[in-house]
C-alpha cells in the first residue's frame, strides 16, 4: 500500500552515509552490484517528511548501532543509502531507501513448509534470529510494532541475483543455514515518542494496545510470543471474532481469550490507565458481560497439538508464558528471553540444528 521494492544495480557504487557503515561493510557494498530499493509512495513520503513515520531515522539509528550495520550480527535490515526521486505532479517526490537484497520472507516459507508448523529446528532458528533483532532494536529505543511473517526476511544464499528467474525457495536444510532479519520499519516508532497508536496486526496485538493504554517495546514481545506459537503449531493463537452469546464484541472477546489463555486477570492499575479499561471491565476488574472464566492455558493448547515431547512441552510453555503476560511490566525483555532454557541445543552458526 505504501511502497514497492525494486531489484537494482548500483553502477556507481555510491553510498553517501559512509559514517554510518563500518569499513568492512562498505568494502563489501562496493563489491556488490545488486541492491534493493524501497520506493515509498508519494503519500508515504509526505508522512515521512512530516515526521509521522520515522522509518528513515529508525534505519539510520539501527545502521549506526554496534551490530546494526551488519544484518548477520544485528538481525535487522541495515540502510546503505537514501535519496529522493522526483515524482509526477499529482504524487510528489518519493523517498527511496537502499538496502541489501534478501532471498525471501518467512511467509513464503510458511506457505510451502509450515501448514502444521515449521519443523522444530527451523522454527527455533527463525525465532532466535528474530529475537536477536528485537534485542538490537529495543537497545536503541526502537519498537517495530508490525512484526509478522512477511516482515522477517532471509538471505539469498548463493542464488544468482542477476537472473531473470525468481530466486529459488530454500529447502529445509538450506533454510537452517540462512540468516533471518527483521525488515519493514515503516510502522516503527521510538519508545516514548509514539506518533500513532493503531499498531500491530489484529491477531497479534498486545493487551495494552487493545485497551488503548500506554505501550512500549514490550508490545513486540507479546507479538513475538504469538508468532512463536504459530511457527510451532501452524495455527494462530488468537483470531478476531465476537462472542454474541456472551455479549462480547471482537475486542472484548480478544481480551476474554487472553485471560483464559494466560490464566491471568487484568489489574486495576492497567485498566484505569487505559482508555477502554472500564468500557469492558467493572470496578472489580471483571468483564462486565460476565462470560464464563476457564483456564485453557497455552500449555494445554500446545499439548493438544501433540508435536512436543514432555520436556519440550514444559520448556516451550514456560518460554511462551514469559512472552504472554497481560501486564507488560511482567513480560520478559528480549535480552532476558535470549537466556531462556528454550534455546538449549540451538546453534546460531551455519548448519544450525534445533533442539
Amino acid at each position: 500500500m505504501y511502497s514497492s521494492t525494486w531489484l537494482a544495480k548500483d553502477h556507481q557504487y555510491v553510498f553517501k552515509n559512509y559514517s554510518l557503515i563500518k569499513s568492512d561493510i562498505l568494502s563489501r557494498c562496493r563489491d556488490e552490484k545488486h541492491v534493493a530499493v524501497k520506493v515509498l509512495t508519494g503519500f508515504a513520503s509526505r508522512l515521512a517528511q512530516e515526521g509521522l513515520t520515522p522509518e528513515l531515522d529508525v534505519l539510520r539509528k539501527l545502521s549506526s548501532s554496534p551490530h546494526g550495520a551488519e544484518p548477520k550480527e544485528g538481525h535487522c535490515l541495515s540502510l546503505h543509502d537514501n535519496f529522493i526521486h522526483p515524482g509526477r505532479t499529482d504524487t510528489g517526490p518519493h523517498l527511496c531507501l537502499v538496502t541489501d537484497v534478501f532471498g525471501g520472507d518467512v511467509e513464503h516459507l510458511k506457505r510451502i513448509y509450515a501448514r502444521n508448523g515449521f519443523p522444530l529446528s527451523l522454527a527455533k532458528r527463525i525465532l532466535l534470529h528474530t529475537l536477536k533483532g528485537l534485542e538490537t532494536m529495543h537497545q536503541q529505543g526502537i519498537v517495530h510494532t508490525d512484526l509478522k511473517h512477511d516482515n522477517i526476511l532471509f538471505d539469498g544464499g548463493n542464488a544468482d541475483l542477476g537472473s531473470a528467474d525468481p530466486l529459488p525457495v530454500p529447502s529445509i536444510n538450506e533454510a537452517l543455514d540462512r540468516t533471518f532479519v527483521i525488515a519493514d520499519f515503516g510502522n516503527a516508532q521510538f519508545v516514548g515518542k509514539p506518533t500513532f497508536d493503531e499498531i500491530t496486526a489484529e491477531a497479534l496485538r498486545a493487551p495494552e494496545t487493545l485497551l488503548r493504554g500506554p505501550w512500549d517495546e514490550k508490545v513486540d514481545i507479546w507479538t513475538f510470543g504469538c508468532l512463536a506459537f504459530e511457527f510451532l503449531c501452524g495455527r494462530q493463537l488468537f483470531k478476531k471474532r465476537s462472542y454474541s452469546e456472551h455479549l462480547l464484541d471482537a475486542v472484548g472477546g480478544h481480551l476474554w481469550r487472553m485471560q483464559c489463555f494466560t490464566d491471568e486477570r487484568f489489574d486495576s492499575d492497567q485498566l484505569k490507565n487505559s482508555e477502554l479499561g472500564y468500557t469492558y471491565f467493572d470496578s472489580s476488574c471483571q468483564l462486565k458481560s460476565r462470560p464464563p472464566q476457564f483456564s485453557h492455558t497455552v500449555s494445554k493448547i500446545l499439548a493438544n497439538f501433540n508435536i512436543l515431547d514432555s520436556e519440550q512441552l514444559s520448556t516451550t510453555a514456560s518460554f511462551l508464558h514469559r512472552c504472554l503476560r497481560l501486564d507488560p511490566r511482567n513480560r520478559a525483555s528480549a535480552e532476558e528471553l535470549l537466556d531462556d532454557p528454550f534455546w538449549e541445543g540451538v546453534h546460531d552458526g551455519v548448519g544450525a540444528e534445533g533442539a
